[in-house]
């Protein structure tokens, strides 16, 4: 549904976390400007997907949310 790629910083400072999901699952962030949703992959560390702007990664981020199906909250 939605392409999730690793997530690579944008520079020195460390991504905002504004918002996590139920379970934390989903985080969703801001890093230099743009806004993003990260998850962790055991396989590839963090992934993002929809960064842009806050707009556009929003409706993925309710989309997401909306959609999710937790299973056991993470730590």
């Amino acid at each position: 549904m939605y392409v999730w790629t690793p997530h690579v910083p944008y520079g020195p400072r460390p991504v905002r976390v504004r918002e996590i999901s139920c379970c934390g699952e989903y985080e969703w962030c801001c890093e230099a400007g743009q806004f993003l949703i990260r998850r962790h992959s055991e396989e590839n560390g963090y992934e993002e997907t929809a960064r842009g702007r806050h707009a556009t990664a929003r409706l993925v981020w309710a989309a997401l949310t909306a959609a999710h199906r937790h299973g056991q909250r993470k730590p």
